[in-house]
């Protein structure tokens, strides 16, 4: 049991922002304590807990954490565990890098076993994170989100891209809270490697990046049968999201351009939050109402709690949810929805559409989850 201390700033436009938060304590007496304000001004300050348990302090202290980085604040400084999450912020305008991201395929597991048999594919595990592609240029380090737009990414991780021996790239991969997993480099020393197969792009990214750092991976790869056939074994037993299938000799192209597949073992799609129907509003429930986009109407798919360790979504925003499945025909609904705390800045409205879904075959009756 450690004590934290996070020191965050905002800076867009006008706006320049300071927000200190420290958990402290001994035994079973911790508390959270937050300040806040313009820089060089005098700050705010609120105890979020006190005399409580260090899980539920570190609890109360994590959640704050990740609405902050959430909303635009990047981690100047953190100090604990170093367990501290990774920040990668929004765009602070929609300034598009020039990069489109190649977005993956979903299909399901029983095609995507096929591939393992043959050896153009290979496997990589799907990590529970988020998009990220970075790029350093001129000695400047930058993020590229989903959309293709520039956005800050915070101290920590730029620091473990500078020991990479290279004075300009562009890698593309996925970033969780504790590290950034790299699944390829687009190009290196400006030398454009998007029209090299896969296969050469993967060589070059190894050599550049594995073992510089423990925050960024490079994606373990499954290339034989065998390996792949063992690998999805072990991402089962891992509880993992699912895997990625690779084909070796796709040259990089933007878009969702159909030559990567993912397979999810969890249904996951981007709902749009809006207005309760009128039987829901006053249920006296802790969730918010999803839609999806069902060509020119708003389809209602229900609603989905919303657990106290998360902030009460907004209505116009996009967040993720997991479900088991949803009921077939025009109204039918989510089955068994969870909310995990996921807001979307980095999926298009248009993405959220009923070509997401997976439905159930074989039943008639749309339920409410």
């Amino acid at each position: 049991m450690q004590p934290g201390r996070a020191e965050l700033y905002f800076q867009q436009g006008s706006s320049d922002k300071v927000y200190h938060l420290q958990m402290e304590g001994a035994q079973d007496q911790w508390s959270v304590q937050a300040q806040w304000g313009r820089r060089g001004s005098a700050l705010q300050s609120d105890v979020k807990v006190s005399g409580t348990s260090y899980e539920e302090a570190k609890r109360v202290y994590d959640r704050i954490l990740r609405e902050k980085t959430g909303k635009g604040y990047l981690v100047a400084q953190a100090t604990a565990n170093g367990n501290e999450a990774i920040a990668v912020g929004l765009p602070a305008t929609k300034e598009q890098s020039g990069h489109t991201p190649e977005l993956l395929t979903p299909i399901e597991e029983p095609e995507a076993l096929l591939l393992a048999q043959d050896a153009s594919w290979w496997f990589q595990q799907k990590f529970d994170g988020r998009r990220l592609a970075v790029q350093k240029s001129e000695g400047k380090y930058s993020g590229i989100n989903k959309l293709g737009q520039i956005i800050p990414i915070d101290a920590r991780l730029a620091e473990s891209l500078g020991r990479v021996q290279a004075h300009g790239f562009l890698a593309d991969g996925e970033i969780t809270d504790s590290r950034f997993y790299i699944w390829d480099l687009l190009s290196v020393n400006e030398t454009d490697l998007r029209i090299q197969p896969y296969e050469i792009r993967y060589v070059h990214l190894t050599q550049h990046f594995r073992g510089v750092s423990d925050v960024l991976r490079v994606c373990e790869t499954a290339m034989t049968t065998k390996a792949k056939r063992d690998f999805v074994k072990k991402m089962h037993s891992a509880n993992a999201e699912g895997f990625v299938c690779k084909n070796r000799n796709a040259a990089y192209a933007g878009g969702r351009a159909g030559q990567h597949f993912k397979c999810k073992f969890v249904v996951t799609a981007s709902f749009i939050v809006g207005p309760k129907p009128e039987k829901k509003a006053n249920d006296g429930h802790r969730s918010i109402a999803v839609y999806l986009l069902d060509d020119s109407r708003h389809r209602f798919m229900g609603t989905v709690g919303v657990p106290d360790r998360y902030r009460l979504p907004k209505e116009g925003e996009i967040v993720e949810v997991q479900y088991l499945y949803c009921h077939p025909g025009p109204d039918g609904k989510l089955i068994q929805a969870k909310y995990f705390g996921k807001v979307r800045d980095d999926v298009a409205l248009a993405d959220c559409s009923v070509s997401q879904l997976k439905v159930k075959a074989g039943d008639s009756e749309p339920t409410e989850s």
